[in-house]
């Protein structure tokens, strides 16, 4: 069969997908079309890693734990007075006073005991005795915690 009776835009066609053929990852020009994510050969380009839709779940799921923790390290502080604050400095083991923001459940509770002795409860509060400066500032981070203050004195 003549090549000119294909005519001259089929031939063209026939004539780049052979010279296409014959590259191979070999060659210098394959190189440089993989390592900039561009195949040539069938018009594919390759998805960047960052534009992967679990790469930016993952991201945005990361982002959103940052910001939380971030929350509780910023606002913590501003939980707990001033009382309480300055003899935190002083003593090794305090007696605090916890407001929630809402009435504290079996969860919380477990919480108020691994950082101390839970002592009773005063209205919406809850006593707990024995608590290390360290952990006074760990429940501060929390975001259900409303205000820690020093516990009234024992009778």
């Amino acid at each position: 069969m003549d090549s000119g009776a294909l005519g001259p835009g089929l031939e063209a066609n026939i004539e780049s997908m052979t010279d296409t053929a014959e590259q191979t990852a070999d060659t210098p020009e394959a190189e440089s079309n993989f390592e900039t994510g561009v195949v040539s050969e069938s018009g594919f380009r390759r998805r960047r890693w960052y534009h992967r839709q679990d790469v930016r779940f993952i991201g945005v799921v990361a982002a959103f734990v940052v910001a939380f923790q971030l929350y509780g390290y910023l606002t913590g502080p501003s939980r707990i007075s001033s009382d309480l604050s300055r003899l935190m400095e002083q003593q090794e083991k305090i007696d605090i006073k916890v407001t929630a923001k809402f009435k504290a459940e079996a969860f919380h509770m477990e919480i108020y005991q691994d950082v101390g002795a839970i002592r009773g409860e005063d209205g919406d509060a809850v006593i707990v005795s024995g608590v290390r400066p360290s952990d006074i500032r760990f429940l501060a981070r929390k975001y259900w915690i409303k205000s820690i203050e020093l516990a009234p004195s024992r009778r």
